[in-house]
């Protein structure tokens, strides 16, 4: 159980690295008025850039030291680089310190994962896939409610969710086994990847790039529509990480119960969310589209870590997650990017239109893929 619990509290401080200062990103537009809100944005998906190259690092390390070595440096990286952003003086020491804050978390975030593949089989491992992944969405839920907060106090105060860390650091510290696991002993080939994981990999890579604009915009999108404050915006995104616990939770029984129709559910939630974001202009149907584009995302990221293990062995598994990880980073970096480019180029710049797009993209491919699959069913049937 005190393993269990050192492997999920790894989990707890992943995915949030970025989103915990999401509802801080207006307060911070403010202190930096000369920055403008793209370099802005930044401050919330910087650190993705630097964690592609580390997780590739990290999985080089693993095969010559123990798993826990390379958490611990970690960890301590991920305190310098979160807490120390609230040091800032100008924008750039503060893009610095997300450098910083990725570096560690390409570190910790492989291995996060990894732990899984080495503990646990079957039905067990997808259930604590779901249990990884609902412990990402509470840290992100933990921390944004804290920093909603505390950016009503200061932006600055914001960064000081960072500290979970220090408990995480003890409970690897005391529960985590150095020794190498016995499931990175077991037999398996080094050599090339399955082709299967560049599909998972742009699958990640896509959910990501629209996943990733409700931390990135959501707070900047209330507060420029008069819908909400600092505070209020905070609760609101961490209504998303609400859903996504409970889709963690829920994974293995969802898997379980629609089969081959998880995947289409799962991103035709996504687009159902994202409709009642995107097509309306009050804080409660926001918060209830938020929670459900939450759940769809809650399963179908775990979905996909569930695919990499399956389809990989023995040491291809810290390999094939660092590729797929590091495609979830990227599409966290290209976020801001893609969506503010995309909407510039059609000509409506607006958060509004972000989302409404994202609504379109996401139903439309849902919509088809349920339909793909009604028909193969049916023709399996005989009908």
């Amino acid at each position: 159980m005190a393993q269990k619990l050192a492997i999920l509290s790894i989990s707890l401080i992943t995915v949030m690295a970025g989103a915990a200062i999401s509802p801080a990103l207006g307060e911070i537009t403010g202190a930096f008025p000369d920055a403008g809100q793209t370099l802005v944005k930044l401050v919330n998906t910087l650190h993705a850039i630097f964690i592609i190259p580390f997780t590739f690092i990290s999985s080089w390390l693993t095969r010559r030291f123990s798993k826990k070595a390379i958490l611990i440096p970690g960890l301590i990286l991920y305190m310098i680089g979160g807490i120390g952003g609230g040091l800032a003086s100008n924008i750039w020491m503060l893009l610095c310190t997300r450098a910083v804050l990725g570096i560690s978390v390409g570190l910790i975030m492989p291995i996060s994962t990894s732990l899984v593949s080495d503990f646990y089989e079957g039905r067990e491992r997808t259930s604590m896939m779901g249990k990884v992944s609902a412990s990402n969405q509470l840290g992100g839920m933990i921390s944004m409610v804290l920093a909603g907060a505390l950016a009503a106090l200061s932006w600055r105060f914001t960064f000081f969710v960072y500290a979970l860390a220090v408990l995480v650091f003890v409970l690897v510290v005391l529960f985590l086994p150095r020794r190498t696991p016995a499931g990175a002993e077991q037999s398996g080939t080094t050599g090339g990847l399955d082709k299967r994981i560049i599909g998972l990999a742009a699958a990640m890579f896509s959910v990501f790039v629209l996943f990733y604009s409700i931390p990135t915009n959501m707070a900047i999108y209330l507060q420029e529509n008069d819908i909400a404050g600092a505070s209020l915006s905070g609760l609101i995104i961490a209504v998303m990480t609400l859903g996504g616990l409970a889709g963690g939770l829920l994974l293995a029984k969802v898997k379980h119960l629609l089969q081959s129709f998880t995947v289409p559910v799962q991103v035709t939630l996504m687009g159902a969310g994202f409709s009642l974001i995107g097509f309306t202009s009050h804080a409660i149907p926001i918060a209830v589209g938020v929670f459900i584009m939450g759940l769809g995302a809650g399963t179908l990221i775990p979905s996909i870590y569930n695919g990499v293990a399956a389809v990989s062995s023995g040491l291809q598994v810290m390999t094939a997650m660092a590729v797929v990880q590091s495609f979830m980073y990227l599409g966290q970096f290209m976020s801001p990017l893609v969506m503010d480019t995309v909407s510039t180029l059609v000509g409506h710049p607006t958060n509004r239109f972000i989302y409404s797009m994202s609504a379109v993209i996401t139903l439309g491919t849902g919509i088809i893929l349920l339909a793909v699959k009604t028909a193969r069913a049916y023709r399996f049937a005989g009908g």
